[in-house]
């Protein structure tokens, strides 16, 4: 028995990081994703056991056909024998098809609720988890991890309890028709024990770096997808061709690996049942020949341990199986068990509730909130210092606060904050005097409509994308938001508000998805308003029109604004100059042009630049006014080129709303 013990001693322990996994583990998949489906399994399990029970009656019948019918030419009993055998295998086939089906449905209805719960998941992490992962590991997690483990609870469940039970019919078989020449079998049990968990141990470190690549391969090539317009610009396909090429070679080689390891496993085990079968047909031969077994008994043994081998083959292949499920599901589980760093208080407040009646106009639109920035620093990583340092503001009810200066300054990064998408390290953010930490998530969020320069639409008609802040509006409503947004027009021409947008918006222009996702804040009608430059896609004449819509959106509502083109922010009522992380200036535009600071010198610079571009527009569209400051030669050459390249067959609106590519 010492040596038992020390082959136990030796699977159950390992080391080595590389091969080693958490058996409590598989404890926890069960529980999680087995229990649920407790009673499919289990009918499953009843069905396979009858099943192989049925099978193993089959060989019991081969003692009494040898030594009954053949030996004694009992034809009575052939007849009966073989009704039996008929009776037999049709409950065998039975159960077989009722234990398939019911793992499927244990097997198909457990993914859908992994896959559910995964994205559940991954929709509650906050922002600085998407900043720091990549696509390929999520992806992986809802492919090739999640059949892995699914596979153990349900394909790897049914086949040992097939196995087991068939294995343990047959051995019972042997025992019962020849237990002497059963022994001369145990001594293949330590060294078959042994080998399976080398091969078993090898299979867990190469699924370990083989569910690594996969991550890796998905991120390059949805990366690449994301990036295709990038890639032809630069005419890189060649290096990221070469690049994936790499990382397939690198999946090429773990998945030889990890072939050789599998397929070495079956020649192995062959070769150690062969020793032991060549032993029981010399022992069985002494046996019968001395007279203490029978010819029926041996036959009946020999078929017993034949329908063993099979049995004891896939357990040693399923038993791997799981070694690859369970690294899965170690991955999974890692995933599943992170907490957002932004989640709600237990005693969290709804703003809705917390927020007087009185604060809503006989329309039901939501007046604006009082919004306050007190002592606020923030840093997105502790190593890199604060972007924003000691940010103290207040947005009166109804107002309009604009934000100015160099990017990287950390104006998206307020917006940010506002959102509770981060919060401030120092500081606190406050509406109508309640620290934003304080509210439920989806009640603060729910108040807030925010339209930004990056614009992202979902792959849908145009009528779900407007509507997406407000799944209940009306196809009415849909219309007057898309009209106040200057996007009614263009939506009849595409084909109506049932058109699609295609993946990501891709069948619309730059400045198309940035109405549409005006019409979106428009329809919301949120309390507050934040506005990342959100007419920053427009050409001159749609941005006039967009603005006095948002003119009208903004009255009564607090509104915070990003902008980059001035003229669009000169009646806020404060301009905050933002550089470096700290408000450096604050005032009206006629308070801070009095100031001459960097404001000033920012607006003179742009406003110059944009007279100096209204001059080159006028020039351009009329050679002679062109003409009249230049040299005569430099004016001939371009009113030639003007007229070569004047683009008269489309107007900037017809160019503006050309289908992204």
């Amino acid at each position: 028995m010492r040596i038992f013990s020390t082959i136990w001693h030796f699977i159950k322990n390992d080391r080595n990081p590389e091969t080693q996994i958490k058996w409590s583990l598989y404890l926890r998949v069960w529980r999680q994703f087995g229990l649920p489906w407790w009673k499919w399994l289990l009918l499953g399990a009843v069905c396979t056991v009858c099943s192989a029970a049925a099978e193993g009656f089959a060989i019991t019948l081969v003692h009494q056909m040898i030594d009954v019918g053949f030996i004694e030419k009992n034809m009575d009993v052939l007849y009966l024998i073989g009704i039996e055998l008929i009776a037999a295998y049709l409950g065998k086939s039975l159960c077989t098809y009722t234990s398939a089906l019911s793992m499927a449905h244990a097997g198909l209805s457990g993914a859908a609720s992994l896959r559910r719960r995964l994205y559940s998941h991954m929709l509650s992490l906050s922002q600085d988890y998407f900043q720091g992962v990549q696509t390929g590991p999520l992806m992986n997690a809802f492919t090739g991890l999640s059949g892995s483990m699914l596979n153990m609870v349900t394909g790897s469940f049914i086949e040992i309890i097939r196995n087991i039970s068939t294995l343990c019919i047959m051995v019972t078989l042997m025992v019962w028709y020849a237990p002497q020449l059963t022994l001369t079998l145990v001594f293949l049990i330590p060294v078959i024990a042994v080998t399976v968990t080398l091969i078993a141990r090898l299979r867990r470190a190469i699924a370990r770096r083989s569910f690594d690549m996969d991550s890796i391969s998905l991120s390059r090539i949805t990366e690449s997808i994301l990036g295709i317009k990038t890639i032809q610009s630069f005419v890189s396909e060649k290096r990221e061709y070469e690049r994936l090429s790499n990382i397939e070679q690198e999946r090429y080689k773990l998945g030889m690996k990890g072939v050789a390891v599998a397929s070495l496993q079956s020649p192995l085990l062959e070769l150690m049942i062969s020793f032991g079968l060549c032993g029981a047909l010399i022992a069985g031969g002494h046996y019968i020949t001395g007279g203490s077994l029978t010819t029926g008994d041996f036959a009946a043994f020999l078929l017993a341990l034949t329908a063993a081998y099979k049995p004891a083959k896939s357990l040693s292949n399923i038993g791997s199986g799981i070694q690859v499920g369970l690294v899965a599901a170690e991955q999974l589980f890692a995933f599943l068990d992170r907490k957002g760093s932004i989640e709600d208080k237990a005693e969290a407040l709804d703003l809705n509730e917390v927020l007087d009646k009185e604060q809503h106009d006989k329309t039901g639109a939501a007046r604006g909130l009082t919004l306050a920035f007190e002592q606020v620093c923030f840093g997105y990583h502790e190593q890199d210092g604060d972007v924003l340092h000691d940010i103290t503001l207040s947005v009166p009810p109804g107002s309009v606060c604009a934000f100015v200066g160099e990017s990287g300054g950390g104006k998206s990064t307020l917006f940010s904050l506002v959102e509770r998408f981060y919060d401030p390290r120092v500081g606190r953010v406050t509406l109508n005097g309640l620290d934003i930490r304080d509210l439920r998530l989806s009640s603060l969020r729910g108040n807030l409509s925010w339209v930004s320069q990056d614009v992202f639409l979902f792959d849908g008609s145009i009528a779900d994308n407007i509507r997406y802040g407000r799944p209940d509006a009306t196809d009415e409503e849909v219309r007057a938001a898309a009209k106040a947004a200057n996007a009614h027009d263009f939506i009849e021409q595409l084909g109506g508000y049932d058109s699609p947008v295609g993946e990501r918006g891709q069948l619309l222009s730059g400045g198309q998805k940035q109405r549409l996702a005006i019409a979106r804040a428009i329809l919301k009608n949120a309390p507050i308003l934040l506005l990342d430059e959100a007419t920053s896609a427009l050409d001159s004449e749609s941005e006039q029109l967009i603005q006095q819509a948002l003119d009208r959106l903004m009255r009564g509502r607090t509104t915070l604004v990003i902008a980059h083109r001035l003229s669009t922010i000169l009646d806020a009522d404060q301009i905050c100059v933002i550089s470096k992380g700290r408000i450096i200036e604050r005032g009206t535009d006629v308070q801070l042009c009095a100031l001459g600071g960097e404001y000033k010198k920012l607006r003179d610079l742009q406003f110059d630049q944009d007279q100096k571009n209204e001059r080159t527009g006028l020039a351009a569209a009329d050679p002679q006014l062109r003409a009249g400051t230049e040299a005569p030669e430099v004016a001939a050459e371009s009113a030639e080129a003007t007229e070569l390249e004047s683009p008269e067959a489309l107007s900037t609106d017809e160019l503006r709303d050309e289908p992204a590519d």
